[in-house]
């Protein structure tokens, strides 16, 4: 029968379907999971479904019905729900671990599994456990826990007498081991008298006299095969009871053998491997067995005192041998501590730290104290608590109060502007009934700077308020109820050049000293002196105090005060001030852009939209860029102006116009770079994130922008806008220039941005050109930019340069003003002062030599100097006025011909900053081109506008041109005329001229018009009338010589006229490209090509609409001006420019440097005969020669001949008169 094929079945499978048929399709208790699908990918498990299930759950609860919410804000919510079912499994997790605690206090190590035996404080250990534990101890246990000890009964006298007798006998028995006896004690006493050996254990010996060394053992339990006693050495037990440290066969074969007579069991258990050679060691180790048999009831510390013990006993003995051999007999020791003591012995003090300088004692015992009690406002005297320099006020008083002179070094921000002061106050100074009565001086660098802190130290002192003043040029508050005078530098100067001892001051501040300007340096310098003098006063009239000399800077620079002994002979005391009331954070640029102006205005558009509430600082370099930024920030933020009332305005260095103060010197952007905008956008994608600041919500600031400028030539009352509060919904926005560097605290404040850029007038000495650069400020002026973020709560400060640019280029410290400025004013206060040596003046950073030198030489053309140096009555009367010695010579002629008022008019008015506003500024530049072929209404209204701002603008400067048309000088006159006929601001907006600096000329008027009647009897009764008259065409004339007077080394001629002219490739066709040279040569004209050594004239002189054949051969200016090179890199080199003052013929020339160095005649060419016949006397016709003296490099220029009269002196021959 064939074979039926019946297939195999698989087991897996009948298994699987039978198991499924028990269970039912519901699948019983286990249902769900049999019920699953099976076709799914993958079965999640239980404990994760039940998580899903718990995170659904609080998903639901915790999420808002209905609101939506960002994916950043749900993420954070995924992170709290993973976070919370973590917690709650733990949880769980503990409470099931604590549900089944055991007891583990009998649990024994695994390290001491598979030891043969344990150890007798292991054993112990196991016995207490296990008895704390409750368990039912057996009788090993009680015999390891409890000891048997035996009572012994008191025995009586005949048994006493029996027990002596005992011994008796044994003491005879043992007389053959008497020899051997004697020698050991013999040995023990001799070693008992050594040096420190009363505390020592007696050395063992053994029969022969030689000492018994201890036998040492091997670790691991071997033992070696010398005649060793066994190592008394005890190994430290361990702080835990469980642990009995690492097993050893040496540990156990030494409590084995210790333990050997108490536990029962003896070499039965030690094991055959140490049993052959302890059996050797047996006869031989009797004295160490016996003397292990004493130790063993010895804790440690008693066995390593015993094996110290032992060996100082050998280390004696072996010293007594070796003494013995060499025949040395020891000496007591107590006899080398006997150190005779001197009769007159005295015990030297302990030594102590030094005390600190502020804790010492004061030296100036009759000072009595006094104190001025002043109720301040609590919001404000919360505000003071908190700055730095408050917790410094007893170390820094003391320190006044125990020095003459004291240099304070704090940070920008901790306070000591205006808590200083106060501090001197409220200790008496400035109070009239007490020993200090005089004022308190603070002077400041800025005319801001000290109306702005002496209104803030006023609200600060509350019911003393009125002590509190400030005085500036032609403006001041002060009272004769004034304590606290705020002051500019040059007031405190002009008031030492009346009374050099300053009487009426107690105490004088110089704050900002860091900034290092010219009035700063000489003021430091001599107030030095004036210490010293009043110290000196002092001593012969107790009516006069010594005057305190406080010394504030921002900066460590101040290493040219204090290590200049010229300055100070005895270092001043120096006092840092460590931190600043709020944090700054510092943000470099990724990269620095050459365009800082679009740079700037693209930060503050993010930083306005992202930034929380807080007032930005902006930092630019001039008037123009301010202009610019604030017309595009209004226009796209509030205050609406059109874009074609706005367009964008560049202007050269070169037409910078010089300012009052060297704080603003026009407008600029000289590189002149148009770089397309499209290049930033690929950068804002990078810069997403910087302006993200950490622990506070961003985009939360106002809408709107309130957006105010800050420079030097806006009107005080404009320069305090920036303090008042902005209206609601704005942002401050502040578009400075350096002056709001230091020393301004603007309420509200917290971001500053800084362009790193700053306009500086850079001078030459040699050849008094000066140049307009825009360049890199220094690292201290950039900290301190950067500190004005702080001074109201923490800040920020975006710099926009990279750090690389910062490391790179920045300068640490600016150089001083004194090293970069013309000095004759300087040295001809100093001559006045009589001293005769200038040199010798103890400046912190002393100028050139070579700067000095010329500065005398400048004093001599002006007769403010004799040949020999010494100041002359006309120097004398020149540094009474507040005037460049050049303007108080010109002041000193103008009485001749009538022409005094005209002169101080003129004067004055010379003697301001830039009174025009230039044209680029008054007349708006065309829009750029949109490149589409038609033009929109908005081009055509602006441009008609531009049209007629250009034509009133032309008209006005030809209407000032009236008097004379080629001189400047005379120009600037008809101006100050005109306003003091209609001193409007209306007027001058019409005629495109400054207020503020024609305000100023007037004031300067009459302060010359006071110093005038006080200091010259002459003119005591003079009256000038407030609206003067045209002057005549004569007095004209006499006005433009006497400005030459004061210029006269600043001359130039046409080089066309000159004896060797340049070499002239073509015919100029216009008056600003006539060259012309100047009397003295610029710097290096041997290295110079000769293009480069001509001037030309200023596009903005009168003397610019004149032809080429009109120019004058001779023009007199007030200084050289050079501009930034042009071109994408600088191909195009700049002309110097010469500001003209005044057109000039050439005997003019010669009569006016008559008397000068400059001046020399050849020989006669004529000689006319003396009517008299005096052969000692005669006048003769010569051609007079103008030279720059030296005559290195200089021209002699002939100039048209002139009659002369001579006199003949014996030995030179004929000289002028």
């Amino acid at each position: 029968m064939p074979k039926v094929f019946v297939p195999r079945q698989r087991k897996r499978k009948v298994l699987d379907r039978q198991r499924a048929a028990k269970k039912g399709p519901k699948g019983g208790a286990d249902g769900d999971e049999v019920g699953a699908d099976s076709n799914v990918l993958e079965i999640a498990p239980e404990q994760k479904t039940e998580n899903e299930r718990k995170r659904a759950i609080l998903r639901e609860e915790l999420r808002l019905e209905g609101n939506k919410i960002s994916g950043k804000k749900a993420k954070r919510l995924e992170k709290y729900i993973d976070g919370k079912l973590r917690k709650d499994e733990n949880r769980e997790l503990l409470t099931k671990l604590e549900a089944n605690k055991i007891d583990t206090s009998l649990f024994s190590r695994s390290q001491s599994i598979g030891q043969a035996r344990e150890t007798k404080k292991e054993a112990l250990s196991r016995a207490l456990r296990e008895q704390h534990a409750g368990l039912e101890s057996d009788k090993a246990t009680v015999d390891l826990l409890y000891e048997r000890r035996k009572v012994v009964q008191p025995k009586s006298r005949d048994e006493e007498q029996s027990d002596s007798d005992n011994s008796e006998d044994s003491e005879a028995s043992d007389e053959d081991n008497t020899s051997a006896q004697q020698k050991r004690a013999a040995l023990a006493q001799s070693a008992s008298t050594a040096v420190g050996s009363g505390l020592k254990r007696p050395l063992e010996v053994d029969e022969s006299g030689r000492p018994v060394l201890a036998k040492r053992q091997k670790r691991g339990g071997i033992k070696t095969r010398q005649i060793t006693a066994p190592s008394t050495y005890v190994p430290e037990a361990s702080s835990e009871d469980e642990f009995g440290g690492f097993s050893s066969e040496e540990e156990g074969s030494s409590d084995e053998g210790s333990d050997g007579s108490e536990s029962g069991s003896d070499s039965d258990d030690s094991g055959s491997a140490d049993g052959a050679e302890e059996e050797e060691d047996d006869s031989e180790d009797e004295d160490g067995s016996e003397e292990d048999a004493d130790s063993e009831d010895l804790d440690e510390a008693d066995q390593l005192e015993r094996k110290k013990a032992r060996s100082s006993a050998f280390k004696a003995w072996a010293h007594q041998q070796r003494n013995e051999a060499m025949g040395y007999e020891a000496i007591d020791g107590t006899a080398l501590l006997e150190i005779p003591k001197p009769a007159n012995f005295v015990p030297r003090p302990l030594e102590q730290d030094p005390l600190p300088i502020e804790l010492l004692p004061t030296t100036n015992v009759t000072r009595k104290a006094y104190s001025v009690m002043v109720t301040r406002d609590p919001e404000i005297q919360e505000v003071r608590f908190r700055l730095p320099v408050v917790a410094e006020e007893q170390k820094i008083m003391e320190a006044i109060h125990n020095n003459d002179v004291v240099v304070i070094c704090g940070a920008t921000g901790s306070g000591k502007t205006t808590q200083v002061p106060q501090f001197l106050f409220e200790a008496g100074y400035g109070s009239p009934n007490t020993p200090t009565p005089g004022m308190i001086g603070i002077t400041q660098p800025r005319r801001v700077a000290a109306v702005s802190m002496s209104k803030r130290v006023g609200q600060e002192m509350g019911d003393h308020s009125h002590v509190v003043a400030y005085q500036i040029r032609f403006e001041g508050t002060v009272d004769p109820r004034t304590a606290l005078k705020f002051m500019t530098d040059g007031v405190l100067l002009r008031e030492a050049a009346h009374d050099i001892a300053l009487r009426k001051y107690s105490a004088i501040i110089i704050d900002e000293a860091h900034e290092r300007s010219v009035n700063t340096d000489i003021l430091i310098a001599m107030l030095s002196r004036v210490v010293k003098l009043r110290a000196d006063l002092a001593k012969e009239d107790p009516s006069v105090q010594p005057l305190k000399l406080i010394i504030m800077s921002a900066t460590l620079r101040i290493e040219d005060l204090t290590q200049n002994p010229a300055l100070f002979p005895n270092p001043p005391r120096v006092l840092e001030i460590e931190g600043r009331e709020h944090s700054v954070t510092v943000h470099f640029a990724r990269k620095t852009s050459a365009d800082y102006v679009e740079e700037a205005f693209r930060k503050i558009c993010r930083g306005h939209k992202k930034l929380p509430p807080g007032g930005f600082l902006v930092f630019l370099t001039g008037q123009g860029e301010i202009s610019l930024l604030s017309k595009r920030l209004k226009s796209m933020f509030g205050g609406g102006m059109s874009s074609a009332a706005g367009p964008k305005v560049r202007i050269s260095a070169r037409e910078a116009p010089i300012e009052a103060e060297d704080i603003d010197f026009g407008e600029v952007d000289d590189r002149n770079v148009d770089m397309d905008e499209e290049m930033f956008d690929s950068d804002e994608d990078e810069e997403e994130g910087e302006f993200d600041i950490e622990d506070e919500e961003s985009g939360s600031g106002p809408l709107k922008m309130h957006v105010l400028p800050l420079f030097s030539l806006l009107p005080t009352k404009e320069q305090m806008r920036v303090f008042d509060a902005p209206p609601d919904g704005s942002r401050l926005v502040i578009l400075a220039t350096n002056v709001a560097e230091t020393s301004l605290t603007i309420p509200g404040i917290k971001y500053v941005f800084d362009c790193g850029r700053s306009k500086e007038r850079r001078y030459d000495q040699t050849s008094g050109v000066q140049s307009f650069e825009i360049g890199w400020i220094s690292k201290a002026s950039a900290k301190q930019r950067a500190g004005r973020a702080g001074r109201t709560g923490p800040g920020h400060c975006w710099r926009l340069y990279s750090s690389a640019v910062f490391e790179r280029d920045f300068p640490e410290f600016a150089v001083p003003e004194l090293l970069r400025m013309p000095i004759e004013g300087v040295v001809l206060q100093l001559k006045s002062m009589n001293l005769q040596h200038v040199v010798n003046f103890p400046f912190p950073t002393p100028p050139d030599r070579q700067s000095l030198i010329k500065a005398e030489k400048l004093l001599t053309y002006l007769l403010a100097l004799s040949s020999s140096g010494q100041i002359t009555q006309i120097g004398s009367t020149m540094s009474i006025f507040p005037l460049s010695p050049r303007f108080a010579r010109i002041l000193l002629i103008g009485h001749l011909h009538d022409c005094l008022p005209y002169t101080i008019a003129l004067v004055a008015g010379l003697s301001a900053g830039e009174v025009y506003i230039p044209e680029n500024q008054a007349i708006p530049a065309a829009t750029e081109a949109s490149g589409e072929d038609y033009r929109t209404n908005e081009d055509v209204i602006a441009e008609e506008k531009r049209a007629k701002i250009r034509q009133a603008f032309n008209s006005v400067h030809r209407n000032f041109c009236f008097l004379d048309d080629k001189s400047d000088a005379i120009k600037l006159l008809q101006v100050v005329g005109e306003f003091a006929h209609d001193p409007t601001e209306d007027w001058c907006e019409s005629h495109f001229v400054r207020y503020k600096v024609l305000k100023e000329i007037k004031q300067l008027q009459g302060q010359i018009i006071d110093l005038l009647r006080t200091n010259i009897p002459a003119f005591a009764s003079l009256k000038v009338a407030d609206k003067l008259d045209p002057p005549t065409s004569k007095q004209v004339q006499a006005l433009k010589q006497m400005v030459a007077a004061g210029f006269v080394d600043q001359v130039a001629i046409r080089a066309d006229k000159s004896p060797n002219p340049p070499e002239m490739w073509r015919k100029p066709r216009r008056a600003i490209d006539v060259p012309y040279l100047p009397l003295v040569p610029l710097e290096g004209e041997q290295k110079l090509d000769p293009a480069d050594r001509l001037v030309y004239i200023h596009p903005g002189s009168p003397l610019a609409h004149l032809s080429v054949d009109e120019c004058p051969d001779y023009i007199v200016y007030s200084y050289l001006q050079k501009g930034a090179n042009a071109g994408a890199e600088g191909e195009k080199k700049s002309k110097t420019r010469m500001h003209a003052l005044t057109d000039l013929t050439g005997g003019q020339l010669a009569s006016l440097a008559k008397g000068t160095p400059l001046i020399s005649y050849g020989k006669p060419i004529k000689e006319v005969k003396s009517a008299d016949g005096d052969d000692k006397t005669r006048e003769v016709w010569v051609i007079p020669y103008l030279r720059a003296e030296g005559g290195a490099g200089g021209l002699g220029w002939p100039l048209p001949a002139r009659k002369l009269k001579q006199r003949k002196v014996v030995g030179k021959g004929w000289v002028a008169e």
